[in-house]
């Protein structure tokens, strides 16, 4: 998947946090900026839900990208170092 991420520019989606709405005085490059956040989240979320089982779709609908590789991410490193 981060193949796919990376080619396409979406990558950051999974490693940053989503970032607060500009207020409505903000530039309007501030705006487009999270505007296109967003819409590469909303990408990336299908994308996501799309490659995982079933009943993780259920438990992940809605949450937003970043912590859906995030959550999962803590969950596995957890178990690594025990």
């Amino acid at each position: 998947m981060r193949i796919v991420l990376n080619q396409e520019r979406k990558e950051y989606v999974i490693i940053e946090f989503v970032p607060n709405e500009p207020d409505t005085n903000s530039p309007r490059d501030s705006k487009n900026k999270f505007e296109k956040h967003m819409d590469d989240m909303l990408d990336v979320g299908c994308l996501v839900l799309a490659t995982i089982i079933f009943e993780l779709q259920k438990q992940l609908e809605y949450v937003v990208s970043y912590e859906m590789i995030q959550n999962p991410k803590e969950i596995f490193e957890g178990k690594e170092q025990k």
